[in-house]
């Protein structure tokens, strides 16, 4: 061989591994599948069939307008796959040039929102490019970050995408966000983060299962009996009823109250403060594997849902557009109002001996200058999950501390429903503090949407008010809603349809047991 020769061939290796180290290089730049061959077939031609098949059987409740985001369970494809093909088929053939995914993390605790730092998410089916420019703008917020051990081997995202490889046109880039930890206050922010990028072709799927029930979760609130699948049900069914309301912060409430152990109630939160009031959601499919398998003994839920809109979410801001969206007090002033509320309730029940006028007047002197301003605030008293008093200040003529001191006396003295509060009680009371913006007269009842906004109504003398949580609760629509407070009022059920004045609002609220301060917050307590 000549020395011509050996130079060539020593020339070509070293070529052939600069193409071999570029090619790695681009690869490794890209999230590889985590679930290949395992949560879905590693195969292409074997889940392309799959998911055509899932999506060609998908019988899913059909919806009429324009789906702008999707709710869709993330287990492995025998579990959740026909559940999730029924919410995707919504949008079968959909020409969307972007699709967010809005994913919890199962397995790296973070605070905020992660995206991971690649070029494209992997399946058999192909790589799906990221959508740069906007996760660029993302990154300029602190709430967003680049985490990549929460990344690696999390399926809440991948899991979706084979699903709409298949089922949309090709041509859109992903946006695919973990959402952590977020204080009460960062979701209207994230939600404002985002809500540029949901223009009229793109698409918001937020990942979440439903309930998990069994040892493995670590969560057994019913006995596994004959009546635990309705149990479950029912359970997950007051989850779905405060996402069909549109009320994050009420999911959110809901889960710290029960435990629910829907692992994506985050992302869900956020989706739903990124919707305008004309946005509707829409339930489409409801499964369990407990009935896949016939084993109760561990079973997780899952739900498809739909929203829909008539204006891209983009366009349409809840501040901008709902005339009742004032401004709300920090998650940091209403757990100070709830100091006052259990302070007044204390004073009522405990007398100037137990709770003297130096107390008051040094709590009093330390309310932050955005508690001065005039509002209605509403105290509610809870005893072992019962009501226990309700009492509010609606009249905007003193300031919301001052509402929420006369209303925590009332909550515990004067509501005449109940008897006054004893001292002995105290220890098993939650103080619960609503701060009301400023009511806005409505000319259409249409204006009025349940479980968004609180309601007043005014005929002939007669008046009455039900908070926005109200019609939730109960589970209420708009027409009995209405019946409901006109009965309240001291009118016939159906007076509200002729003659009658209405004026709307929103609220905040906060919950923590009466011995809770902001000083030392209740990990169970949400500030909303």
């Amino acid at each position: 061989m000549t020395r011509r020769s050996k130079s060539t061939i020593r020339i070509r290796t070293i070529s052939t591994l600069l193409i071999t180290l570029a090619a790695m290089a681009v690869t490794a730049a890209n999230r590889p599948s985590a679930l290949a061959g395992a949560w879905y077939p590693g195969d292409p031609a074997t889940l392309s069939e799959l998911v055509d098949g899932m999506l060609d059987a998908a019988d899913g409740e059909p919806v009429e307008g324009r789906v702008r985001a999707l709710v869709l369970p993330h287990a492995g494809y025998q579990y959740s796959g026909p559940t999730a093909a029924a919410g995707v088929d919504q949008v079968r053939g959909g020409d969307y040039r972007r699709v967010v995914v809005l994913a919890p993390t199962h397995h790296v605790g973070f605070d905020g929102l992660s995206i991971a730092d690649v070029d494209a998410y992997e399946t058999p089916l192909g790589a799906i490019p990221l959508d740069k420019e906007a996760i660029e703008r993302l990154r300029r917020s602190p709430l967003v970050q680049s985490i990549p051990d929460a990344h690696a081997s999390e399926h809440s995202i991948e899991i979706e995408l084979p699903l709409l490889q298949r089922a949309l046109k090709p041509g859109w880039h992903l946006v695919p966000i973990l959402v952590g930890d977020l204080a009460p206050e960062d979701y209207p922010r994230a939600a404002d983060l985002l809500r540029p990028l949901a223009d009229d072709r793109t698409l918001i799927v937020a990942s979440s299962d439903l309930t998990h029930y069994g040892p493995r979760f670590g969560y057994l609130p019913f006995p596994a009996d004959d009546a635990l699948p309705g149990k479950i049900k029912g359970l997950d069914d007051g989850a779905i009823e405060k996402i069909l309301a549109r009320d994050g912060p009420g999911l959110l409430d809901y889960q710290s109250r029960t435990g629910i152990t829907m692992c994506g109630y985050r992302p869900v939160a956020l989706l739903l403060d990124l919707l305008p009031p004309d946005a509707s959601v829409h339930r489409v499919a409801y499964a369990t594997s407990g009935e896949i398998t016939g084993d109760w003994s561990s079973s997780v839920s899952y739900a498809a849902l739909a929203v829909t809109a008539p204006h891209p979410l983009s366009t349409t801001s809840t501040a901008s557009q709902d005339p009742t969206a004032g401004d709300a007090p920090s998650a940091g002033a209403l757990q100070r109002l709830h100091d006052l509320a259990a302070l007044a309730v204390r004073r009522a029940t405990l007398g100037k001996d137990g709770v003297p006028d130096e107390e008051v007047n040094a709590s009093l002197a330390h309310i932050p200058s955005d508690l001065k301003r005039p509002a209605g605030a509403f105290v509610t008293l809870w005893k072992h999950g019962q009501l226990r008093g309700c009492v509010g200040h609606v009249p905007n003529d003193v300031t919301v501390a001052e509402a929420v001191l006369e209303s925590g006396v009332n909550a515990a003295r004067n509501d005449y429903r109940f008897r006054p509060v004893r001292a002995d009680e105290l220890d098993s009371l939650d103080v619960e503090v609503n701060v009301l913006t400023p009511p806005h007269p409505i000319d259409s009842i249409d204006e009025f949407i349940p479980g968004r906004h609180g309601i007043t109504l005014r005929k002939d003398g007669h008046y009455a008010l039900y908070l926005p949580e109200v019609a939730t609760e109960m589970g209420w629509d708009r027409e009995t809603t209405l019946s409901n407070l006109a009965e309240k009022a001291g009118l016939p059920a159906d007076a509200w349809r002729d003659g009658a004045s209405f004026e709307i609002f929103t609220s905040r609220h906060y919950r923590a047991p009466l011995g809770t301060t902001s000083d030392q917050p209740s990990p169970e307590a949400n500030a909303h």
